[in-house]
């Protein structure tokens, strides 16, 4: 039996203003974002994690680092656990994005999958490289625990197909900055445990 600790980074300050980050702006930590990943690798230094992965942008690299620094660990930089590329979005404030995009933007919401945005990404690609890797992690490392870091909108795929939920629904998964969701896989099928628990918030 595995146990996947799927993390998302911490705050950032694009995540504060409310901005579409996406992947090509390579946006670090806020101070806050930094405590935000102290107080969840305290929470996890008493669990036995094996290794340790996170997608190769700053922000999340730098929350696997926080946490694996707790046990000795390294971290592998994974491209395809990266964030969603939201194209001519990314740098925008999401009321900017309602008002230069409203028909595109109610589609996002409603049916995220259907979503045509301008040069970018669709959430199909996602599936196919997230949730591959995962496979090959899970397959290569029988009965080990694994950490990986990600992003809000790749993580909510990532569950979404994971529990078969058609991605209509994609939104109605929450995930806060470094909530933790822990799956378990035996060999076969991925049980979802917990998700979007961020209790290690409280103590900041």
């Amino acid at each position: 039996m595995s146990k996947i600790y799927l993390v998302r980074h911490g705050e950032t300050s694009w995540n504060k203003e409310q901005r579409s980050q996406g992947c090509s702006n390579d946006i670090p930590l806020s101070k806050e974002g930094e405590r935000q990943a102290e107080a969840i690798a305290k929470r996890l230094k008493k669990e036995k994690i094996d290794l340790f992965y996170s997608s190769d942008l700053v922000r999340a690299y730098k929350t696997a680092s926080i946490i694996s620094r707790e046990h000795n660990g390294v971290v592998n930089k994974c491209s395809e656990f990266r964030e969603i590329n939201l194209g001519d979005w990314e740098g925008l404030r999401f009321d900017e994005i309602k008002e230069k995009y409203n028909d595109i933007y109610n589609v996002w919401r409603k049916t995220p999958h259907l979503a045509i945005i301008p040069n970018a990404e669709k959430i199909s690609d996602i599936i196919v490289r997230a949730i591959g890797k995962l496979n090959k992690i899970v397959k290569e490392n029988e009965d080990k625990n694994i950490l990986i870091v990600s992003h809000g909108i790749t993580i909510k795929v990532m569950l979404s197909a994971l529990l078969g939920m058609e991605l209509s629904n994609l939104h109605k998964i929450r995930q806060d900055n470094t909530a933790l969701n822990i799956i378990e896989y035996n060999g076969e099928s991925f049980d979802i445990l917990l998700i979007n628990d961020t209790c290690h918030l409280k103590e900041i």
